[in-house]
């Protein structure tokens, strides 16, 4: 991917050359087919043997979670960057690896990387190229450390690659190939998460939340303490024999006005010049060997979150609420994180006790807290359990729900609420920030949820559901625009009927016409939901692979596209249940983007010539 996506201040490479076959073009959204993303895989793998030639390999190899990992640098750059933080894994050569990640830049080996095979819009904010979904070549691209991720996972092959050692961000070098671990973690069982990790020699908590949860301030002041510290940001899990937690990386992370409650670990800062936006790097090993523990037992399962007293307590927690504490950043950082990883947390968090930490002001007592909860967990105390009504029901899929807004803020607590109210318990939230001017990022920070949120420019309602689509977790996908509704446990109803029919690619239902009549409410009913309008996007539930065999929403329709899209469904044949029964209400106000709108303004003559002229030209008949 290379060339064509290097940083600005380097300089324009020549125009890449495009290895798809012209079949494959005319797949949707520029789809790859297996064999493109091999020859891919190859084509990128040539050129790393060739940097490796040019600057030596440096071979090294690391035990993670049993298994051994040669890390195989080209040339002496990124090994001095990016194998300190795993010194600590590191292991003789006394047999062969059971994989190879071939790690290399642009800069020092003079070999550039191949140019990409997919086009530049099918990057996605977590890596994942949309296009590229092989299941045995995995593939990424990070904007943030510029990075090319890729791996054959029947060669048990890998490549990390970066235009230059400079370029990288202090994050990359404090944790570095998380991408590649964790896929090869899912390829033998366990999985990478976002997340920490204390204990002792009898066994370690998980602490799981998003950034700025309090994880590393628990870390480190377990670690001050005396205690076993396997990681404070990522760490691996597997389930068996034993549930068991492994270290990562012997680095810690601190924002730097925390560095003022550590004073004794000022000395392990590895970036002295870290600016205000960034996180203060701590090296904890080799200073705290004897604590950095490579694998421990793993017995319970914790959330933080901070309380306005000194002390620290805590209380059981249900099923619902640790998946979704385990799940939120996990899912949100790994390419191609989605039914695996789902589904490992939810048997992760069935096979653990679990609690809810209320982290306290003084930071000396949080050690006492967590010992206190090991002592528990060893004793299979009822103070760890919740009670039966607490607990989750079935496992459910993973739905995604993406909801674009655009101007459209004040909806947005009441289209969350509705979303939870749903009682569906896995669920991802996506709002898609379409270039809105009244400013919906702070509304959903004073909302009790985590949402995944995006903002792009100002380009339309089908732009912004395709940046939904393309960085959502969920094999199952549902849309709601902002200021629509669903009715009670309509996601249920729809993912049943998914659920009892694999080969259905969707289903759908009705929307009703309501007059809005204020917040959370569905309003008085405006004519009959039959003869409504059928295409209404919100009103079904898709698998994934609908968007994969149809193609995402054409961005060029500012309306029509949901017409557009279901114009193109019934011509590739998808399988798709209609139900008679409302599924969406569908509320008038006076900000609707339609409102008003002529058939030429809501693009309706333009969507009938795209079909037309998806026909296939008529034959003139023979003489």
């Amino acid at each position: 991917m290379a060339d064509t996506m290097r940083a600005p201040e380097v300089p324009e490479p020549q125009a890449p050359t495009d290895p798809m076959t012209a079949s494959e073009a005319q797949l949707p959204g520029h789809w790859l087919s297996e064999a493109a993303q091999l020859a891919f895989f190859d084509q990128a793998l040539a050129r790393t043997r060739e940097a490796e030639a040019r600057a030596g390999c440096l071979r090294h190899q690391i035990d993670l979670a049993g298994t051994r990992i040669e890390l195989a640098f080209a040339g002496e750059p990124l090994s001095q960057l990016m194998l300190p933080a795993s010194q600590h894994l590191l292991v003789p050569a006394a047999r062969s690896a059971d994989a190879t990640f071939h790690i290399w830049d642009s800069a020092s080996t003079g070999v550039a990387m191949v140019p990409p095979p997919c086009k530049p819009d099918g990057f996605t904010d977590r890596g994942d190229i949309w296009g590229m979904s092989s299941e045995r070549i995995k593939s990424a691209f990070h904007w943030s450390e510029y990075s090319v991720n890729l791996m054959d996972l029947e060669r048990h092959s890998a490549i990390f690659w970066v235009q230059s050692a400079d370029q990288l961000p202090y994050w990359s070098k404090a944790s570095p190939f998380r991408t590649l671990f964790h896929w090869w973690m899912e390829r033998c069982g366990g999985q990478l998460l976002h997340a920490a990790a204390v204990g002792d020699q009898e066994g370690a908590v998980l602490v799981t939340g998003k950034g700025g949860a309090g994880k590393s301030s628990l870390a480190l002041s377990c670690l001050a303490a005396g205690m076993q510290y396997v990681a404070d940001d990522y760490l691996v899990v597997r389930l068996h024999p034993e549930p068991r937690v492994f270290s990562l990386y012997g680095t810690a992370k601190l924002d730097l006005p925390q560095l003022s409650e550590f004073p004794d670990f000022r000395r392990q800062v590895t970036n002295p010049g870290a600016t205000a936006t960034e996180k203060a790097v701590l090296a904890v090993y080799p200073r705290f060997a004897a604590q950095v523990a490579r694998s421990l037992p793993l017995k319970l399962i914790a959330t933080p979150s901070f309380h306005a007293r000194e002390d620290t307590g805590f209380r059981p927690a249900d099923a619902v609420r640790l998946e979704r504490a385990a799940a939120f950043t996990t899912l949100s950082q790994l390419p191609h994180a989605g039914r695996y990883t789902h589904r490992f947390i939810q048997e992760m968090v069935a096979s653990l006790p679990g609690v809810e930490l209320l982290l306290g002001s003084d930071l000396q007592q949080i050690p006492v807290a967590i010992q206190e909860l090991l002592r528990l967990a060893a004793a299979d105390d009822s103070a760890l359990t919740v009670t039966a009504s607490q607990t989750r029901a079935a496992a459910r899929p993973l739905i995604s729900v993406i909801i674009p807004v655009y101007n459209g803020a004040r909806f947005l607590p009441e289209a969350i609420a509705n979303v939870l109210a749903q009682r569906y318990d896995a669920l991802e939230l996506i709002v898609v920030d379409d270039g809105s001017t009244d400013a919906p990022a702070a509304v959903l920070q004073r909302l009790p949820v985590d949402v995944r949120y995006f903002r792009q420019d100002n380009a339309g309602a089908a732009a912004a559901r395709n940046r939904g689509i393309k960085d959502a977790s969920g094999d199952l996908l549902a849309f709601l625009d902002v200021d629509d509704l669903w009715p009670e446990e309509n996601l249920d109803a729809l993912c049943r009927v998914l659920e009892q029919d694999p080969a259905l690619d969707a289903v759908h239902g009705r929307g009703q016409l309501t007059r809005y009549a204020g917040a959370g409410q569905p309003g008085e009913y405006l004519g009959n939901p039959r003869e409504s309008f059928s295409s209404y996007i919100g009103a079904g539930l898709y698998r994934r692979r609908a968007f994969e065999r149809v193609g995402l929403f054409d961005s060029e329709l500012r309306y029509g596209e949901d017409t557009d899209w279901f114009n193109r469904a019934r011509e590739c044949g998808l399988r798709l249940a209609r139900l008679d029964e409302v599924t969406l209400f569908v509320r008038r106000h006076g900000e609707n983007m339609t409102r008003g709108k002529s058939l030429v303004e809501r693009n309706l003559l333009r969507v009938l010539k795209k079909q037309l002229d998806r026909r296939p030209a008529r034959q003139p008949p023979a003489e």
